[in-house]
């Protein structure tokens, strides 16, 4: 699962059936499914990104 804390208290989750790579450019958190961008977040806009595995672990860092 990818957790992402928005600054404005919004939480977006991603459950892993819903992607399948992700990716950071410098500017955004992409989140992609099969090869194509599905979701684009600003990294001025995050508060964390956090990585969860199967069993519920974190790992990632807050910004």
């Amino acid at each position: 699962m990818i957790e992402i804390v928005l600054r404005n208290g919004y939480i977006v989750r991603w459950r892993k059936k819903q992607w399948t790579d992700y990716k950071y450019d410098g500017k955004c958190f992409i989140v992609i499914k099969d090869n194509e961008w599905i979701a684009i977040y600003n990294l001025d806009s995050i508060i964390s990104i956090v990585l969860k595995n199967k069993k519920g672990k974190k790992r990632g860092k807050n910004r």
